[in-house]
C-alpha cells in the first residue's frame, strides 16, 4: 500500500483557511470545474464526537464532461471522479492535497477511465498552481511546521 507522503499532491496557501477556501471555489469556477459536494469534516468531528480540530474541507471537484465519459465506460470510476480536494487550515497557512497524477498513471485502470480522470487531475493542477505554491508532501509530514517559501524545504 502506498503512503500518503506518495500518493498526494500538496500545496499551501499563506493566508488563512478563511480568505483561501472562497478564492479556491473561485479559482474552480474560473476553470469552468464543477464543486459537486463539500464536505465540513472539522464540523462532522465536532458535532458527532465534541472534538475541536482546525478547519477542514473536501472539496468534490468534477467536469461534467469528463464524468459523463468515464461513467459511460466503466460506472466504477465514480470512485476517482469527482477528484477529492481536502483543504484544511494550518494557523495562518492553508494547506491543500489531492491524489498525484502518477497515482493514477500507474493503475491498472482502463484507458477510457484513466484517460479522463487524468485530465481532470491535470486540470485541477493547473488551478492550484495559478493560486498556491506546490510544496512536498514528505516535508509536511514530517515537520509541525509549515514550510515557507524562504525556507530550506521550500519547493
Amino acid at each position: 500500500m502506498e503512503s500518503r507522503a506518495t500518493s498526494t499532491a500538496a500545496f499551501i496557501i499563506h493566508s488563512p483557511f478563511d480568505s483561501a477556501l472562497p478564492r479556491i471555489r473561485r479559482a474552480i469556477r474560473d476553470d469552468q470545474l464543477s464543486i459537486a459536494a463539500e464536505i465540513d469534516t472539522a464540523h462532522r468531528v465536532k458535532r458527532a464526537l465534541e472534538i475541536y480540530v482546525p478547519p477542514c474541507r473536501i472539496l468534490l471537484i468534477d467536469n461534467p464532461a469528463f464524468t459523463l465519459e468515464t461513467t459511460a465506460i466503466d460506472r466504477t470510476s465514480g470512485t476517482l471522479i469527482p477528484l477529492h480536494l481536502v483543504i484544511s487550515g494550518a494557523g495562518n497557512h492553508t494547506l491543500v492535497h489531492m491524489l498525484k497524477v502518477e497515482h493514477i498513471r500507474q493503475s491498472d485502470l482502463p484507458i477510457g477511465v484513466r484517460a479522463p480522470v487524468l485530465d481532470l487531475q491535470r486540470q485541477v493542477l493547473r488551478t492550484l498552481g495559478r493560486i498556491a505554491e506546490r510544496v512536498r508532501t514528505e516535508d509536511l509530514l514530517r515537520s509541525e511546521q509549515v514550510p515557507t517559501a524562504d525556507g530550506p524545504d521550500a519547493a
